[in-house]
């Protein structure tokens, strides 16, 4: 049984949104293990692993983060709201994340 969820017809909290993903990607790749040779450093060194190419949180990890977020919003999101791939930067994982959360709350807003 699912949970209930707060008012799904509140105005979107991107201030507490884009703070929560900020703080889990902080917290996700803020181990030694997490960090990845950067580039120029791969090539200096005559290659890399496969490791180092792959992204930083990819779609899956980034669907756990959106998940904690449901109570915030007040609705269960879709299992398609985010692309295939993944992110290799803060700023972009979190404004795209974010843009897109806010997209299906005014959607959602807008249905009857």
């Amino acid at each position: 049984m699912t949970p209930r969820l707060k008012n799904s017809r509140a105005a979107f909290p991107r201030a507490q949104v884009e703070s929560a993903l900020t703080a889990w990607w902080d917290q996700r790749t803020g181990s030694a293990l997490a960090r990845r040779r950067p580039l120029e450093e791969c090539r200096r060194l005559g290659g890399g692993t496969v490791f180092d190419i792959q992204p930083v949180i990819c779609s899956v990890e980034a669907a756990l983060a959106v998940l904690q977020l449901e109570p915030l919003l007040g609705f269960q999101l879709s299992k398609n709201l985010l692309p295939r791939g993944g992110h290799n930067d803060r700023k972009e994982f979190v404004r795209d994340v974010t843009s897109r959360l806010e997209t299906v709350n005014a959607k959602r807003k807008r249905a009857p």
